[in-house]
Formats: structure tokens, C-alpha cells, sequence
């Protein structure tokens, strides 16, 4: 019984425990800066002639290569506060779930968690034949997946929002479910200015796809809560997104 418990447990370690309501005020306030950062890049990456003029200026380069350069930048403006918010605070590395210890076992976790969800696209695959993307563009693509989403998103909702919002809601699991709205709310911003539609049509259309976002918040706190190392939740949250993308 006792192994069982300890299996269905999500709980954080020590690092992440006793969080107050200014730690949780700063998080809703990232949480807004980081919904404002992504409608404005949406804005600048489909309303102007940015980043087809970037490819244009690079024209024998890897295209994906390209694309990673250009969401350097946004990268390191979304994840900025937190380090900022950590200094001022005076809050260790391993409050947001970085560590460097088990790192084999934090990558081995990844990996098993992310099988059940990257399983179809295999199954698919087989079906229809499909045929693995040039060996460059899987490297460059793994990348931007692992680093300018998965490592920006982990850090920002599992480590950081989602351990100091409960510095507002006490409860646990309501927590939980909250930022899981809340990161799936996220989304919306930039795929919506991308799709060219009205906020309401848009949240309609993506409805399904928005369910299943809130359910992968559960399910990578989940795989987080593990070992509380945010590498296990990147090296998972990057494959699941990367694997559909290796085949065409």
C-alpha cells in the first residue's frame, strides 16, 4: 500500500514547499507577461514581413536551422523574469526543478513518459508508409523543439508557475488543474494571431486540441512530481512534440 501511494503521489520536494501569496502574485504576473510576449510575437512573425525576410536573407541555409535563430531572441525574453524573479528572491536553482543529480534517470523518465503519447504517430507512420525527414532538418527540429519550446514551457508552468501559484490556492489538485487552464489558455495568443481568426472562432475550432493541453499539464507535473528534476518533463514535453514532425 504504502508503494502504491508513493506511485500515485504528485507532491514537490522541500525545494518547492511553503510559497506565500507574493510568490504566488508573481507568477500570475509572469503568467500575463508571458500571454502578452506571445500575441506580440505572433503579431510581429504572421502580421510583418520579419521572419520571411530572414529566410530570404539566409537563402542556402537550413530552413529549420533559420527558424531556431529566429525564436532565440523570444526565447530569452519569456524565460528572463524567472531568473530575475529568483534573484531578487534569492531562490535557488532547484526551486524551478533544475538539478544535477540523476540526470541518466531524469532523461530515462522522459523517455518511458513520453511513449504512450508518441506511440500513434509511430503507429501511423507505419500505416501510410510515411518516410523519416532529412537527417539536418530531424537534428534542427529536435532542437528547437527541446529548447525554444519544451525547455521555455517546463521551466515557465511546471517549475516556476505551477510550484508558486500555490502560494495562492493551498489545494493541491485545484492548483493543478488551474495552471492547467491557465497553459492551455497560453496557447491560444500566438496560434490564433497564426490561424488569422477571431479569438471565439479560433477557441471553438481549437477546443479539442486546448482540452488536451490542460490534460498534459497533468500528466508532466505528474512526471515532474517523479524525481522533481524539470529535465525528465523537457526531454517528454520535446519528444511528444518532436516525433510527429519526423515523418512526412
Amino acid at each position: 500500500m504504502i508503494e502504491r501511494n508513493r506511485i500515485l503521489n504528485m507532491e514537490f520536494d522541500d525545494s518547492v514547499q511553503g510559497y506565500n501569496y507574493i510568490d504566488g502574485l508573481f507568477a500570475i504576473g509572469y503568467y500575463l507577461y508571458l500571454m502578452v510576449i506571445l500575441y506580440v510575437f505572433g503579431v510581429v512573425s504572421f502580421k510583418t514581413d520579419l521572419m520571411s525576410n530572414m529566410y530570404r536573407a539566409f537563402p542556402k541555409m537550413n530552413e529549420q536551422f533559420v527558424q531556431n535563430i529566429y525564436y532565440i531572441p523570444v526565447t530569452i525574453i519569456m524565460l528572463l523574469p524567472v531568473f530575475i524573479m529568483m534573484l531578487l528572491k534569492k531562490q535557488k536553482w532547484d526551486s524551478i526543478g533544475i538539478k544535477g543529480t540523476k540526470i541518466a534517470k531524469s532523461i530515462a523518465l522522459g523517455i518511458l513518459f513520453s511513449i504512450p503519447l508518441v506511440a500513434p504517430s509511430f503507429h501511423y507512420a507505419i500505416l501510410n508508409n510515411k518516410k523519416f525527414i532529412p537527417v539536418e532538418n530531424m537534428i534542427w527540429l529536435f532542437l528547437y523543439f527541446f529548447i525554444e519550446i519544451a525547455l521555455v514551457e517546463e521551466i515557465s508552468y511546471r517549475g516556476f508557475i505551477q510550484t508558486r501559484i500555490q502560494g495562492l490556492i493551498k489545494s493541491k489538485w485545484l492548483s493543478i488543474i488551474t495552471v492547467g487552464v491557465l497553459f492551455a489558455l497560453s496557447h491560444i495568443p500566438f496560434q490564433m494571431v497564426r490561424a488569422d481568426k477571431p479569438l471565439l472562432d479560433f477557441i471553438i475550432q481549437d477546443s479539442v486540441h486546448l482540452l488536451l493541453t490542460c490534460a498534459i499539464h497533468i500528466y508532466l507535473v505528474y512526471l515532474y512530481t517523479r524525481d522533481n528534476n524539470i529535465l525528465s518533463a523537457i526531454v517528454a514535453h520535446a519528444l511528444i512534440d518532436f516525433v510527429p514532425g519526423m515523418f512526412y
